[in-house]
């Protein structure tokens, strides 16, 4: 199968990059977890977990660990023994391969797009976005806490943005376990969405992102943005323009991830 266009490093194929994951995941099994293997499986994570065409066959264990540290933390949990949980990532990876090799196809089809998501199509595009969005309202309500406990007055506006920020965390958890776990999606896209209403807006008066009634510093905008986008592209139903748009999200967010972690160096 050729592969679609990725940023794999090294400019590999799709199944040379699942390959390469696996193997580090095999090797991390057995309690390896270097500095190059930790690189090698940032490396392809990023770009596996925000392929649309491949989001319903990632192992849900790669979503949710993003270093070999938590993996190790993962699979330790698993079986005392590595027999067990190299038996574990092999059965998990099967489908990934299938696909890649072109023995299955991705439930989501531009080519095919009626203007309404059926429930596989919309749980395909929950697993592959919800995931970023929650990590963005994460590293938010970091934020949101930091200034809880900078000394300074606390007042109604930044504990209700707290709270907004907690629930919408919330959600999108039990969205996304939803989504894998092949349950309905309409209740819990509704509340998400009556979630991001509630919690971001645009301050007409300064062209702002707002998170509850407080307006956000320049690099919670730009976070805050991210996480606006992807979650309205998680809860419409308008198609490839929506994921489009969450796409371009997902740059936002890693621009402002890229930032902080300068920040804080």
């Amino acid at each position: 199968m050729v592969g679609k266009q990725s940023e794999w490093p090294e400019g590999m194929s799709d199944e040379e990059a699942v390959t390469r994951i696996q193997a580090v995941m095999i090797k991390a099994c057995e309690g390896n977890r270097d500095l190059a293997s930790d690189r090698d499986y940032k490396g392809v994570r990023t770009p596996l977990i925000r392929r649309a065409d491949l989001s319903d066959v990632v192992p849900p264990f790669i979503r949710a660990n993003r270093d070999l540290e938590s993996m190790w933390a993962y699979l330790k949990g698993l079986s005392p023994h590595w027999k067990e949980r190299r038996e574990h990532v092999w059965e998990n990876f099967k489908p990934l391969f299938d696909r890649v090799e072109g023995r299955t196809k991705p439930p989501v089809s531009s080519s095919n797009w009626t203007g309404r998501r059926t429930p596989a199509q919309q749980a395909a595009v929950v697993l592959s976005l919800a995931p970023d969005a929650l990590h963005g309202v994460e590293m938010l309500l970091a934020e949101q806490e930091r200034a809880l406990h900078n000394g300074g007055p606390v007042d109604d506006a930044q504990r209700n943005a707290l709270e907004t920020l907690k629930e919408l965390h919330r959600e999108l958890g039990e969205l996304i376990s939803c989504a894998e776990n092949g349950h309905p999606l309409d209740e819990r896209l509704s509340g998400l969405r009556a979630l991001k209403d509630k919690g971001f807006g645009w301050c007409k008066e300064t062209y702002r992102l707002t998170l509850a009634e407080s307006p956000l510093v320049a690099s919670s905008t730009v976070l805050g943005c991210g996480v606006m986008m992807l979650v309205n592209a998680i809860t419409q139903g308008s198609g490839e323009a929506g994921i489009a748009m969450g796409a371009a999200a997902m740059g936002v967010q890693s621009a402002a991830v890229l930032r902080g972690r300068k920040s804080a160096g």
